[in-house]
């Protein structure tokens, strides 16, 4: 299973890419909505995993654009702010799951099984 990271923070990014790893996703790592679009189509991944702070954007737009050009996407959305607007924003798409943060390899775990990934670990 393929998974994009969108993190600009490379520690958070780091913890991230072991936790997707550990799960049994094979991830690939972006750190600007450029980046990430760019790595998006070049590896058409099963899950997203985008924080909401990005130096070049905002990662609740790069999801909806992801989801637009790829509907199959499944995305985790995590938010060190208090993810209810996030909630909000996407209630009404069973594909995009919210997490506050930071979170553990246990969280993301939960937030993928939600969007009906079976995982290996977690």
């Amino acid at each position: 299973m393929r998974a994009l990271l969108v993190e600009d923070e490379a520690l958070v990014a780091m913890v991230a890419e072991e936790a997707l790893s550990a799960l049994g996703f094979k991830p690939t790592s972006a750190r600007t909505t450029r980046e990430a679009m760019a790595e998006f189509e070049a590896q058409e991944p099963e899950l997203a995993l985008i924080d909401v702070g990005l130096p070049d954007g905002k990662g609740d737009d790069l999801a909806v654009r992801l989801r637009s050009a790829a509907p199959r996407l499944r995305v985790v959305m995590a938010s060190g702010y208090d993810p209810a607007e996030l909630r909000r924003k996407f209630r009404h798409d069973p594909q995009v799951a919210v997490m506050a943060k930071p979170y553990t390899q246990t969280d993301l775990a939960a937030a993928a099984r939600s969007l009906g990934f079976e995982l290996s670990g977690g």
